[in-house]
């Protein structure tokens, strides 16, 4: 039973090109380490996992937007190549396994092309398609990847699946590993656990490179060191961390205490963060922009910390400073699918807003019924941006150092769940506990 509807992908495809023709995609090759006949653990490209949903390296697709007919082109597999890497599927398997009309082995190319005769063929602008140079006259090289992007945002009922359970089996392994005592332990002990978890759950790999973070260290946005010691129980432990499931991504972040609760200082910047997210999550739905979520999370935050007292003065005066993003440096979120960075963020036309944090935002759009993105406000202390601040008077006003030295000792906090754009609201596809209550009362039960 083919994963995804070939037929469809390729449909949402053609209507982004300008004309009728023939797509074109490679898909990769396995890489092998320089200077050794290593193979890289294989990733499939993935606009070749949308177009085809193919995981396996070697093979080409084609699609012929007029008469609607896709070819799958599969590597040949000698009898000596089997014995190392096992046997191929048959042709007819293929064509079972992935639903598309016809499936052939890739010397029969330039033959298929000839037989379909189209007026254009549409390639990746990044590949090479010089196995096609017969063909060069027709190439275009220039419309297809952002067909294929604009194609990507918009997740259909198959995609939304594999990526429900992508978070279900990265979920579980999350409220796992709060379940464990962790202090006098690596970070990479962390970071095993996790990705043993997710392998044991059916996810064939880590979506993204894991984050395990804890003392000060999640003031460092995407630190993957994991090789530190947890030396306290009042330290926070950060991990960001997801799985991949049949192509498709989960990205998932929650921060919970080294020791079975969190210190005073710890739950008042946690609690800041969590109601940042739940605005958020409230209000995110269609024909809301983006960015204007991410300046409702600015505004929780501002609140939350003048409350504590880190920041100070007027409002308005404080919220116009973007001061907020010395402390919130990053963007709300991103669209989430096929790659955790997924691709579409920024509409040909569309530019960065230059302010700080925001100035970071993955995505500047509408939001659309079927988009799937992440939500994962956080707030750190930087030594090097809180320097900074301290050095810009405009900015230093704004903030009392002495109150961002007695919270600095925590490093940060960041909370992240993957949210379904639907027609009235939202779905969160993610299930793991982030209330202070429910993570104090896992922490305990150890």
């Amino acid at each position: 039973m083919p994963l995804i509807n070939v037929a469809k992908h390729c449909d949402n495809v053609a209507k982004y090109l300008n004309s009728p023709g023939l797509i074109f995609v490679k898909g990769a090759e396995v890489s092998i380490h320089p200077d050794s006949d290593t193979e890289l653990r294989f990733m499939q490209d993935s606009n070749m996992v949308y177009i085809s949903g193919v995981l396996e390296p070697g093979f080409s697709f084609l699609y012929d937007t007029v008469t609607k007919k896709s070819t799958l082109l599969a590597p040949f597999i000698t009898p000596d190549e089997a014995v190392w890497i096992g046997e191929q599927p048959s042709l007819a398997g293929l064509k079972a396994s992935y639903g598309v009309d016809t499936v052939v082995y890739s010397d029969k190319l330039e033959e298929i092309i000839s037989s379909i005769a189209p007026s254009k063929i549409y390639t990746l602008s990044y590949q090479d398609c010089s196995i096609i140079k017969k063909f060069s006259d027709l190439i275009d090289t220039e419309a297809l990847l952002s067909a294929i992007h604009e194609a990507r945002v918009f997740k259909e009922p198959e995609e939304v699946e594999l990526m429900q359970i992508a978070n279900n089996i990265s979920g579980k392994v999350h409220t796992d590993l709060m379940n464990y005592s962790w202090t006098g332990k690596n970070e990479r002990n962390v970071y095993s656990k996790f990705v043993g978890g997710i392998l044991d759950g059916g996810c064939e790999r880590e979506a993204y490179t894991t984050i395990v973070a804890a003392g000060t260290h999640p003031a460092t946005l995407h630190y993957i060191k994991n090789d530190s010691k947890i030396n306290s129980e009042s330290d926070l432990v950060l991990v960001d961390a997801g799985g991949s499931y049949r192509g498709y991504a989960a990205d998932i972040t929650r921060t919970w205490p080294a020791g079975k609760t969190f210190t005073q200082p710890a739950r008042e910047i946690y609690q800041i963060v969590l109601d940042m997210q739940k605005a958020v999550i409230e209000n995110a739905k269609p024909h809301v922009l983006w960015e204007d979520m991410h300046l409702l999370a600015n505004k929780v935050a501002i609140d939350g910390l003048v409350k504590l007292g880190i920041l100070k003065g007027n409002l308005k005066e404080i919220t116009d400073s973007f001061v907020i993003g010395y402390f919130f440096p990053h963007g709300l979120g991103h669209f989430l699918g096929i790659d955790t960075h997924d691709a579409g963020g920024y509409p040909k036309g569309v530019e960065r807003i230059n302010k700080p944090g925001i100035r970071y935002l993955r995505v500047r759009r509408e939001l659309l019924e079927g988009m799937v993105l992440t939500v994962e406000p956080g707030i750190y202390f930087v030594d090097g941006l809180i320097k900074e601040a301290k050095g810009t008077p405009e900015v230093a006003k704004f903030v009392d150092f002495d109150k961002v030295e007695y919270y600095s000792r925590i490093g940060g906090v960041r909370i992240e769940d993957n949210i379904l754009i639907t027609a009235n609201g939202n779905l969160n596809l993610t299930n793991v506990p982030k209330e202070i209550q429910d993570i104090e009362a896992i922490r305990c039960s150890q």
